[in-house]
């Protein structure tokens, strides 16, 4: 049946259903909240900078240039990084045992001295030249491969900057952030021996950042609040526009048609038809002895 409800009608549903709107919106907000909690794993996310700048000529004219250069060319960065090309030596290095150094090559000492016999001075060994010293350490993660990575890493500009950011997000912040310094290092190899230039240099490093950045608790409980009042609105005006009970005498003569005889009022509801008689009955004595009064004379109180 199609029924229009005008905006008191909306009034009246929303006073009866503020109480239901106000259950149902906390108990939203606290189930979006603790659901996303426990539910959604979080994403912490790890960036590094790195800048585009090749050396600069004296002449104004090729300076700008040069930065026009860079910016453009930084679009040609931001797509090698995202490549196989990268991502792979990225996740070979993260995966494997790597090699580092413990102590640093020490050079030869050499002294010089004079020779009697040919009067030439010589130079002579000190101290013999040491090699450096390494250890081998096992790889830091496991089961990384290019196509993870490719789901992890973004890059990010700003416009007219030569500035890009490499921006990592994980499970862990303490591997967001080092896939993200490798990926810098290796890029910054890479690009040298692809493109015959060296104008690549990082800014900044990436660090461990312990706060997630999603999921967003804040906002998926407020969106858990609107959701509940939202269906106990939704479940007043059902109840409302389900509603079949006669509310005005109007809609009985002008819609049906019907002749209004007369309203009978609300009747209690009668659980035993001899309680209700003995309840009448004492009722009927109370009211008689009040009528008579307590002033009256012995006779004519029998008499009535």
């Amino acid at each position: 049946m199609n029924k229009q409800i005008d905006l008191s009608q909306l009034w009246q549903i929303l006073k009866r259903s503020f109480l239901a709107m106000i259950i149902l919106g906390i108990l939203g907000m606290a189930v979006a909240y603790f659901g996303a909690k426990t539910l959604i794993a979080p994403k912490y996310e790890a960036d590094t900078s790195l800048l585009v700048n090749r050396k600069q000529d004296n002449d104004p004219n090729m300076q700008l240039n040069a930065q026009q250069a860079d910016v453009q060319i930084i679009n040609t960065y931001k797509d090698i990084i995202t490549r196989p090309v990268v991502l792979q030596a990225v996740a070979d290095d993260l995966t494997s045992p790597q090699r580092v150094i413990t102590k640093k090559a020490e050079k030869a000492v050499y002294g010089t001295r004079y020779n009697a016999t040919t009067g030439v001075r010589e130079r002579y060994v000190v101290e013999k030249a040491k090699p450096a010293k390494y250890k081998l350490e096992p790889a830091k993660y496991t089961n990384l491969t290019a196509d993870d990575l490719a789901k992890m890493v973004s890059v990010s500009t700003q416009q007219n900057s030569q500035v890009f950011t490499v921006n990592v997000k994980d499970n862990d912040p303490v591997r967001a952030r080092d896939i993200a310094n490798e990926v810098a290092k290796v890029f910054e190899q890479k690009i040298a021996k692809m493109m015959s230039i060296s104008n690549l240099s990082v800014v900044s490093k990436a660090t461990a950042n312990p706060t997630p950045v999603s999921p967003r608790l804040n906002l998926i409980a407020i969106v858990g609040l609107g959701i509940g009042v939202l269906i106990a609105f939704m479940w007043g005006l059902i109840r409302e526009l389900t509603d079949q009970t006669v509310k005005d005498l109007d809609f009985i003569t002008d819609s049906l048609g019907l002749v209004d005889l007369g309203a009978v009022n609300y009747v209690q509801r009668m659980k035993d038809i001899d309680e209700v008689i003995q309840a009448t009955k004492a009722k009927y004595d109370d009211d008689v002895d009040s009528f008579d009064g307590p002033n009256l004379p012995q006779r004519s109180r029998r008499r009535v």
